[in-house]
């Protein structure tokens, strides 16, 4: 592969993420921070959380697709949401679509509360970096 998912010791134990990407090879897509837009520009699911993150989930599909990789070829994923209450409410919900589209793999992840975003009706945005060999 051309990247590693590793989990040094001295570190806590994570669950739902790794805490290293060693990038070994392969070609770097970096994927520009994905929102709950449609192809049309619309938000899709304002006001609802769990929506939202199905739409950011698809469009990350989409465009690690586009590169000619795959979701289990990204490497690191930075969630940026402006409701964390929100987002802890709906994680049964988040990691069924989550899985829907990774299974169980997990990348680097980092999760950031933002007051806002760019659209005020958009409650998250995800970015990733993807390495294709």
């Amino acid at each position: 592969m051309s990247f590693e998912l590793l989990n040094p010791t001295g570190l806590e134990r994570p669950i739902g993420y790794a805490h290293v990407a060693k990038i070994n090879s392969g070609r770097t897509v970096y994927i520009a921070g994905q929102a709950p837009f449609d192809a049309t520009g619309a938000v899709v699911g304002k006001g609802d959380f769990v929506a939202q993150w199905r739409q950011v989930m698809g469009n990350l599909k989409l465009a690690v697709e586009g590169a000619g990789g795959r979701p289990n070829q990204i490497a690191v994923l930075t969630m940026y949401v402006t409701d964390l209450p929100a987002y802890l409410a709906a994680k049964k919900e988040i990691a069924i679509s989550y899985r829907e589209v990774f299974g169980k793999y997990f990348p680097a992840i980092t999760l950031v509360e933002v007051k806002g975003l760019y659209n005020p009706d958009c409650m998250l945005e995800i970015s990733a970096v993807a390495v294709i060999d």
